[in-house]
């Protein structure tokens, strides 16, 4: 099945198609005679045409683009193994620190893009945290969605300081409370002690245990933190020792269920999530529904294609003659 989601977009092919043609010949030097032109060998072209058709073609891709086309299939009464899982990721600024490469975040990041793979047929979400906590992206199975947002997370997303794990375990808890799913997990990744937030962690683990969810906390880094200072335009690097609250997590884990982990390389994390993506699964049933895959990606591409070319071969490459 074909469709375009925002199809009201594709209204302006008409209009650009008409701006066009109105518009050429418009601004060009008249001649009265070709005659001078043909005597020294030139003939009269149109190749330069090619370049504004190109642009044009170009022009109607990206309209095409903002009607965003998807492809469908048709999934009917398909029974599925799976979880509802909630990652939830802390991004404060001790996840700058060096100790792994390039950094704790984006090591953590690849490694959760990892294990989402790994995952097909689960509905995931993401929260994340720092001095408090929001839903990235909630429970969904269109991983590829997923995935591009966790690509593009850094530590500056939440723009309050501290560490809220209570809070990032509390906005986990409220994305999986009407989850009908029989397993329900929350994946804790945090380098810190909690020190922010409104919401105490052992409350918010007790809403977890409540609601039969599951939280494995991982706590990430060595012994030393080293964050990158830039002074006096070069990097120097700051060493803190600990920061790490261990007993606070064990006990997260302990109280509902799941497990602690200590991770003090790359390694060992994508040990852990090995380890967690062994979790038993449940069966659960979906309806009938589609599944739809996003072609804008590929029309913005070829448009950006025709545009330049056409401009390359409008500007610099064909002389023009009326």
């Amino acid at each position: 099945m074909f469709r375009f989601l925002h199809w009201y977009w594709l209204l302006l092919i008409p209009v650009i198609i008409y701006i066009f043609f109105k518009t050429q010949g418009q601004g060009q030097l008249k001649f009265s005679s070709l005659q001078l032109f043909e005597d020294t060998g030139i003939k009269k072209t149109y190749k330069h045409k090619i370049g504004k058709y190109l642009i044009l073609i170009g022009l109607i891709l990206l309209v095409v683009a903002l009607a965003r086309p998807q492809s469908g299939e048709r999934l009917k009464n398909i029974k599925k193994e799976g979880l509802d899982i909630v990652l939830t990721l802390d991004v404060s600024e001790s996840m700058r620190s060096v100790d792994f490469d390039p950094n704790r975040l984006e090591v953590a990041k690849k490694v959760a893009n990892n294990f989402i793979t790994k995952r097909p047929t689960d509905r995931l979400g993401l929260v994340i945290f720092s001095g408090t906590a929001y839903t990235r992206i909630p429970l969904t199975l269109d991983h590829n969605i997923l995935e591009r947002s966790l690509e593009k997370i850094t530590t500056s997303d939440v723009n309050q300081e501290g560490t809220a794990i209570g809070m990032g375990i509390s906005i986990a808890v409220n994305r999986l409370k009407k989850s009908d799913a029989e397993s329900k997990v929350i994946i804790l990744l945090t380098d810190g002690e909690n020190n922010a937030g409104q919401i105490n962690p052992t409350t918010a683990a007790g809403l977890a245990q409540e609601m039969d969810i599951k939280v494995y906390t991982i706590g990430v880094g060595s012994n030393e933190t080293i964050l990158p200072v830039e002074v006096m335009g070069q990097t120097r690097y700051r060493k803190y020792e600990g920061g790490l609250d261990e007993e606070l997590l064990t006990d997260i884990a302990q109280q509902t269920g799941g497990k602690y982990f200590r991770a003090k390389d790359k390694d060992a994390l994508q040990e852990i999530f090995n380890k967690i993506n062994k979790l038993e699964k449940t069966e659960f049933k979906d309806n009938n529904y589609f599944q739809y895959h996003e072609l804008a990606y590929g029309f913005i591409k070829a448009a950006l294609l025709f545009i330049l070319v056409g401009i390359f071969l409008d500007r610099y490459l064909f002389l023009k003659i009326p």
